[in-house]
């Protein structure tokens, strides 16, 4: 997991700083301007000076607006079948996703996701998967969408995320972040979780629903976003946040939320949450997309050259002894090929906690020797990046 730049900090304490040296212009002019004309402009301006300051937050990075014709394959890949070796995307839907427009296409400033109550593949209805894998990938940003979504038993659409390059392993261990999803007999309520942990049937899960004060998804379009930062997801509904994830919150088990993830859209049919649509349900059904945006920081929060490590370094686990946790910290001075592994006495590799290019940086990654069924007594850890190699050891008690 990437450590919080100390740069990223001040900055950060800066923009609150600002922000409240605006908020207290704005009280003294309201307390003590008397001339509502030269009040009114000065109370403008201040406002306007307080929008540019948050704005500096997010910037826009990346969108799909969807006002051409058909889906732009520059950004967007299509997952086409049944997930095949897994039965029904391991979810055991009932859909075939195709790339056909009468299951996927933008027209009218809207993409179209469909799904629809046909023959096809081997299955009794079809719909549409699309990522940006390899095409669009981030470490950390406010992802967010504008949509109206289906309704009907038995539907299921989403907007979630995918780790791009698998650091600790297979799912779930390398994590998903589900930023929304609604089962269609539910049609005023969605979903915000986070999968992690140990391979099926062992995964673990959090995540909690929002219910809308009045209507359904289905009435009108809705804003779903997530603000993504180091060691924090939280999930927003129209502006309304109503769930937080951080590290904590796992407890023993590794935050791997600190990696590259791809964005996918999709429009499920039946599968072990939702059931299976019934008589009542109506095809076809759509979710319709206004766009998908991604904003990330300001690059004034990116670390300086003079702020970068100076030097390649593996620091010392902390707790040493320790059980069944411990914190493996280490710098960076240049983009690298990075690999963290443990050994046992023997030389037997026994995990891999890193292996992908990171950028110059401070990184912390927490290490659970519960994960890999590991005895006590002593471990070594070595640390991989361009020419660098250093090794050190470690003890685990139990």
């Amino acid at each position: 997991m990437q450590a919080k730049s100390k740069n990223f900090f001040w900055l950060e304490v800066r923009r609150r700083n600002e922000m409240k040296f605006t908020m207290n212009l704005l009280y003294f002019v309201n307390q003590f301007i008397n001339k509502s004309t030269m009040k009114k402009y000065l109370l403008i301006s201040l406002l306007c000076l307080s929008s540019s300051l948050y704005a500096q937050e997010w910037q826009l990075v990346w969108s799909d607006e969807f006002n051409g014709s058909g889906l732009d394959t520059s950004k967007w890949s299509y997952q086409i079948g049944t997930g095949t070796p897994l039965i029904g995307w391991g979810n055991n839907e009932l859909q075939y996703y195709t790339n056909r427009p009468t299951n996927v296409d933008v027209f009218n400033g809207n993409l179209w996701i469909v799904a629809q109550r046909e023959n096809f593949g081997g299955m009794q209805y079809t719909s549409a998967r699309i990522r940006t894998k390899n095409k669009g990938d981030w470490r950390y940003g406010k992802i967010e969408m504008r949509a109206k979504l289906p309704t009907g038993r038995g539907l299921w659409p989403a907007f979630w995320m995918l780790p791009t390059d698998e650091v600790f392993g297979g799912w779930p261990r390398s994590g998903e972040i589900d930023i929304m999803e609604l089962v269609g007999h539910e049609p005023n309520r969605v979903h915000g979780t986070i999968h992690f942990g140990n391979p099926w049937p062992q995964n673990q899960w959090q995540g909690t629903a929002f219910t809308l004060p009045q209507g359904t998804f289905n009435d009108d379009f809705h804003t779903f976003w997530v603000e993504w930062r180091e060691n924090e997801i939280k999930w927003f509904v129209d502006s309304t946040l109503y769930f937080v994830r951080v590290p904590s919150h796992l407890g023993a088990f590794n935050w791997p939320f600190n990696e590259r993830f791809h964005i996918i859209l999709n429009v499920a049919v039946g599968g072990n949450w939702p059931g299976s649509p019934n008589a009542s349900t109506v095809f076809p059904q759509a979710m319709v997309v206004d766009y998908v945006r991604v904003y990330q920081r300001s690059p004034l929060s990116a670390p300086t050259d003079a702020q970068k490590p100076s030097q390649f370094v593996l620091e010392q686990n902390y707790p040493n002894p320790f059980n069944p946790t411990t914190m493996i910290t280490y710098q960076l001075s240049a983009t690298s090929d990075v690999k963290l592994e443990v050994f046992d006495v023997l030389g037997k590799k026994v995990a891999t906690l890193v292996n992908t290019r990171q950028s110059a940086g401070s990184y912390s990654v927490n290490f659970n020797s519960a994960q890999y069924n590991l005895a006590s007594g002593v471990y070594f850890y070595k640390l991989s990046a361009g020419n660098f190699t250093q090794t050190r050891k470690m003890i685990l008690t139990k």
